[in-house]
């Protein structure tokens, strides 16, 4: 008998602990502006840049920023100096620029129906060409996805993965891939695991999705936030996240404040972060809500102006004028 009074007595422990464990909130740090800048030749007082539509660290902690106005892919150095731009390298396409993605020592950067891979230096070395437009993301393998979103109500799917020869590998239809008339359930943004997997957040959705190249999903669940799927008045959904990054630390989500509201900008104070497994890790908050302007061009409404390496965050802030941002968490939170 008391054996078994011992084991019910373990069995009921173990069922409390699990309890407790899942009961635990993620913690919350306060994010402090850096005094972090970047420096550019001949820039005008109120910086250099008109119409960022992408931006990212690279695996050297160099900086690359893409300005549809300029036009320009410009990169700069870890200490924030001017480096060098590719502009007129290449295909010199770059009317069309959409985004650029730093893999181990090369860049590749999407403009509307191609892909184009870059030495560091901006030398070119082989392109990609690619029907249709859609966001591109290069994974570390150099392995690349497009997601069509808005496209796919035309084409039948949502992705299309490809080798690093620019050869088709597989194209699939994700589970919240709708209909004509309901695109926006579409808009999601793509990053990837360390270990080269697609991750999926469509932005209307608390919801995360991780596939191989292949289409094979491997996991799929909702993210644990206070933030639920809502409607505004004309039935159409309410955009819940504004950028969304993946690193080796997990998935890092900017949420949108809805009680601050101003035409043509998009306004934040909170990043929740979530691991691999979809569990919410950290919360970071800023001292007062920041703004975002997105430039939807018709042939590149993908933006990505956020990043985040080695416990730091930058942001393309727009105001009161295009100007990159570091902020880092506060060490007594």
């Amino acid at each position: 008998m008391s054996i078994i009074r011992t084991i019910l007595l373990i069995s009921l422990m173990s069922i409390l602990i699990v309890i407790a464990g899942c009961g635990e909130k993620a913690p919350t740090y306060q994010l402090e502006p850096s005094t972090f800048r970047l420096q550019m030749q001949d820039a005008a007082p109120e910086g250099p840049f008109v119409r960022v539509v992408d931006i990212d660290v690279t695996p050297q902690n160099e900086f690359i920023i893409v300005d549809l106005d300029a036009p320009g892919v410009f990169r700069f150095a870890s200490d924030g100096k001017f480096v060098n731009d590719i502009y007129g390298h290449g295909s010199g396409n770059y009317q069309g620029l959409c985004s650029a993605t730093p893999v181990d020592s090369v860049l590749a950067v999407n403009t509307v129906g191609l892909v184009e891979f870059f030495s560091r230096d901006g030398r070119p070395l082989y392109r990609h060409f690619i029907s249709g437009r859609g966001d591109v993301q290069v994974a570390g393998d150099r392995k690349f996805v497009i997601n069509r979103m808005y496209d796919s109500f035309r084409s039948g799917h949502c992705l299309e993965t490809y080798d690093e020869n620019g050869k088709l590998i597989n194209a699939f239809r994700t589970p919240q891939c709708t209909q004509e008339g309901e695109e926006m359930m579409d808009f999601a943004f793509t990053g990837f695991t360390p270990e080269n997997e697609i991750v999926y957040i469509p932005a209307v959705k608390d919801s995360v999705f991780i596939f191989d190249f292949q289409g094979n999903s491997l996991k799929a669940g909702r993210l644990k936030t206070k933030f639920r799927p809502r409607k505004a008045e004309d039935g159409s959904p309410i955009v819940l996240m504004e950028d969304v990054y993946a690193d080796r630390d997990g998935i890092f989500i900017v949420r949108i404040n809805e009680s601050v509201k101003k035409e043509g900008a998009v306004h934040f104070d909170l990043i929740e972060q979530y691991d691999f497994d979809l569990n919410h890790v950290a919360s970071y908050t800023f001292e007062k809500p920041l703004t975002m302007t997105v430039h939807t061009d018709y042939y590149s409404p993908w933006y990505h102006r956020f990043c985040h390496k080695d416990n730091t965050f930058y942001f393309m802030i727009s105001q009161p004028y295009e100007q990159f941002m570091a902020f880092t968490v506060n060490a007594q939170d």
